[in-house]
């Protein structure tokens, strides 16, 4: 395995960091689902039984609501790989194909949460987010492979 070049390091980390975020959230999402805690916050979205932030003596709404503020730290990591990736990654088609995949399929992803809290955990909603989260999961540890293989940016030398 070559190093990585100083220009494509932070592509790295922002790649690296969507998969890591990504997968912690899959097992946040997991521990929601098996603590019985998917509406601890109520039906209320975004807000949790109608408040901003969570009772801290409610254990399910804690629970609940670490996995919607996680979904922060996932957010953060795949759009500034898609900020990366369009702005200075645009010849590396198959990076922007499953940069954009994966950005799009974030905002699908909380929209699938949504419905998930608000149809009083459908299970058929609940196994879309799951599988949706497992695609997105799919497709940044796609990217993180092609990362590998970016050629660094060109630098422009002052005359």
């Amino acid at each position: 395995m070559r190093p990585f070049e100083p220009s494509t390091r932070l592509l790295w980390v922002f790649a690296l960091g969507s998969v890591i975020s990504t997968y912690i959230l899959i097992l946040i999402g997991g521990y929601v689902t098996t603590s019985d805690s998917g509406l601890g916050c109520g039906e209320s979205w975004p807000l949790c039984s109608g408040a901003v932030l969570p009772a801290l003596n409610n254990s399910a709404q804690i629970i609940e609501f670490s996995h919607r503020i996680f979904n922060f730290v996932v957010a953060f990591f795949i759009i500034g790989t898609a900020i990366l990736v369009w702005t200075r990654y645009r010849r590396e088609k198959n990076l922007v194909l499953f940069t954009t995949a994966s950005f799009v399929g974030l905002f699908v992803q909380v929209f699938l949460g949504m419905v998930t809290v608000t149809s009083a955990l459908n299970p058929i909603v609940g196994d879309a987010h799951l599988g949706l989260a497992s695609a997105i999961l799919a497709f940044l540890v796609v990217n993180v492979m092609l990362v590998r293989d970016v050629r660094p940016i060109p630098v422009a030398l002052p005359r």
